[in-house]
């Protein structure tokens, strides 16, 4: 099963709105396939290990040669999808294959799923184990598909809050000079962190000061990453990279202009107006969650970070994870940038403490990487 979680982590950042899931097959003390879920839309990971062990054999179908799996076990990390999708039913394939047993890292929480799967394959006789939910194992599957469980659990993305700054938290001179506190294997490695998301969020001053691509690097080069920008009065122009092409969307104010909103309108760009009362973060990522945007990246100023972190305050399901890249600088002055904006808190006791928190070196720098939640 170790082996297994290995395989599904290659998937990690291409597989969204799908969990990652790596599979492997056993025949004696041979593991005779292994593969893992490259993509939504493309055949699970059971699916493929089934079919690599077929092809090795010359066996066009398990019923020319139902012994092939009689003796085998089956590892996968999470249970086999009970449902048709944009896929056949892994459950039912893996009953077809004839397998003994299978051996299944956690159960699935998606509703069509959610034990239905083990379910067809306890009523075919299949001997099935499933880990405990408290072992290692099911609890490094968990964090490997936070994303996922979070969208099906409680309906909202999984919020990673990102910011490059100083020793002293400041991300902006008094003068407004940004770039860049951080270094060159900072930026890269939050560059990656990014790309790992399904979309990415900032403010309207980022695009003023950086005007950034926002874009997916490295081996993710070429994914389809939504940019998402808070932009009240619209007051951006439709210049600016972030409007390359259609694949972004624009929160504006409830009473924002009808010339800027026609602006934007002629130029095919999609805008939602932010809810006038209320926790107006909520309805943003309720809404992207409809999208299936089972992960965002908070990558925004002083300002998009205070209202992300204020919307916190009130439900602490916002943000999941914080992710701080410290350059050992310091800037000082009242009037720099600190890395959260907003109202934040009256009082040390309502202060926000990490479930956990991991520090790694950088270059000269250090990222710190705190988890608020786990799902």
């Amino acid at each position: 099963m170790k082996r297994a979680i290995e395989l599904a982590m290659r998937g990690r950042g291409f597989t969204s709105p799908n969990p990652c899931v790596g599979a492997l097959i056993v025949k004696g003390d041979e593991i005779i396939a292994e593969a893992w879920h490259k993509k939504a839309g493309e055949e699970h990971a059971e699916i493929l290990a089934i079919k690599m062990v077929m092809e090795k054999s010359g066996i066009v179908s398990v019923d020319l040669e139902p012994t092939l799996f009689r003796n085998a076990i089956l590892y996968v990390t999470l249970e086999p999808c009970a449902h048709v999708g944009k896929t056949p039913s892994c459950a039912r394939a893996i009953v077809a294959a004839g397998f003994k047993k299978v051996c299944i890292g956690m159960k699935d929480p998606f509703n069509k799923v959610n034990g239905k799967g083990i379910k067809i394959l306890k009523d075919a006789g299949i001997d099935v184990e499933v880990c405990k939910v408290t072992s290692s194992i099911a609890m490094e599957i968990r964090e490997l598909n936070q994303p996922f469980i979070k969208w099906v659990q409680e309906g909202l993305p999984y919020l990673v809050m990102k910011s490059g700054m100083s020793l002293d938290g400041k991300i902006a001179t008094s003068g407004g000079e940004s770039k860049w506190i951080t270094s060159a294997e900072s930026r890269n490695d939050s560059r990656l962190e990014r790309s790992l998301c399904d979309a990415v969020i900032v403010g309207a001053g980022t695009v003023l000061a950086d005007d950034p691509e926002l874009a997916a690097h490295d081996k993710f080069k070429g994914k389809d990453l939504l940019r998402v920008v808070i932009d009240p009065s619209l007051k951006l122009s439709l210049d600016k990279k972030v409007f390359r092409d259609k694949n972004v969307i624009v929160f504006c104010s409830a009473d924002v202009s009808k010339g800027r909103l026609q602006v934007f309108d002629k130029a095919g760009i999609e805008v939602r107006k932010m809810s006038k009362s209320g926790n107006s973060t909520l309805s943003n990522l309720k809404f992207l969650a409809k999208r299936n945007i089972q992960s965002v990246f908070v990558e925004g100023g002083s300002g998009v970070h205070g209202f992300v972190f204020d919307s916190y305050l009130k439900n602490n399901k916002l943000i999941d994870k914080i992710l701080f890249y410290i350059a050992p600088r310091l800037i000082g002055g009242g009037n720099s940038l600190s890395v959260i904006g907003g109202a934040g808190i009256d009082k040390l006791s309502k202060s926000v403490n990490f479930e956990s928190l991991k520090i790694e070196q950088l270059s000269c720098d250090f990222k710190a990487e705190g988890r608020l939640n786990f799902y």
